[in-house]
């Protein structure tokens, strides 16, 4: 289908709505930061004694993760991480609709020299971190260092793939790479480019296995290891948190050492281990809404 039919069909009846989902996006990314944050707050002390999907969602997780904080802490845990993943989805409108120095000029990072040393030296280069809730702020403040790949998953709807993800990295020097496509993924990092990876969901454990996360068997994909080890890349991790009302910090990791060995479950462990001690930081800066657990070893009774 060439690129004229394909947009006359994003004006099919079954995309009104999507047309108007889209239009909200902009409406929502157009108010001022101060209004987001406001709402983000709203939305959190409105919602967080509530039931519901993602709530208790996020509330198992908190609770399996964080056994030793009282009830209280956790309560105003859920509510500092709804507030904060409410946030998150500004930062994503905000990515699409807005100009790139909005979502850049609040962001530090630290550890920047890391990632200059490699970039200078010309090799392929695998940024992995994880569900962090200023992501949108990581990516795009990144995008002012080095032009970079990213893995994502694409939506199933078109027309929202055109209008907003594709959308926001028309704006910035990111060449977007479908989670599956992995042939070409490899093919960037041959040519020593970097490619930017979160791989911290459940997709079962037939391209992973269970290691220990929050002291919890986790699938997790042993793929990042396989990765490196194909495409002679250094692996390096980073990871972020919020700063102020609109800020986030970028820390970014020296490279991994010794790194991958010839146990993929060993070094994904390796991550896995950092990552949760990154969280337990800044644990309301965690997207807890994902189902993270919700593949068990056999046997095992439904997480969620």
């Amino acid at each position: 289908m060439t690129s004229k039919k394909l947009k006359f069909s994003y004006l099919h009846p079954k995309y009104w709505l999507t047309w108007l989902v889209i239009g909200i996006s902009w409406l929502l990314a157009s108010l001022p930061r101060s209004w987001q944050y406001g709402l983000s707050n709203w939305l959190a002390n409105r919602f967080a004694s509530k039931e519901g999907r993602r709530i208790n969602t996020i509330r198992r997780n908190i609770d399996a993760c964080f056994p030793e904080k009282s009830d209280q802490d956790r309560r105003q845990l859920i509510r500092g991480n709804l507030k904060s993943s409410v946030l998150m989805l500004f930062d994503l409108l905000n990515m699409i609709w807005r100009e790139p120095k909005d979502m850049t000029s609040t962001v530090r990072i630290v550890g920047l020299e890391h990632l200059e040393q490699v970039l200078a030296a010309n090799e392929p280069l695998l940024l992995v971190t994880g569900h962090f809730t200023p992501l949108f702020q990581l990516i795009a403040k990144l995008t002012l260092i080095s032009p970079f790949s990213a893995v994502y998953r694409r939506m199933d709807n078109p027309v929202m793939e055109a209008n907003l993800y594709k959308r926001g990295a028309e704006k910035y020097p990111i060449t977007l790479l479908h989670r599956k496509d992995i042939r070409n993924m490899l093919v960037k990092l041959a040519d020593n480019n970097t490619v930017f990876i979160v791989p911290d969901q459940d997709f079962g454990v037939k391209q992973g296995a269970f290691v220990s996360f929050f002291g919890i068997p986790t699938a997790t994909i042993t793929n990042i290891p396989k990765y490196a080890r194909k495409a002679n890349a250094k692996v390096m991790l980073l990871s972020a948190y919020r700063e102020g009302k609109n800020g986030s910090v970028i820390e970014i990791e020296p490279l991994l050492e010794n790194y991958p060995t010839e146990d993929d479950v060993a070094d994904t462990q390796r991550w896995s281990s950092w990552l949760e001690e990154k969280i337990r930081q800044h644990p309301e800066d965690y997207l807890w809404m994902h189902k993270r657990f919700k593949t068990r070893p056999e046997g095992e009774n439904s997480f969620y």
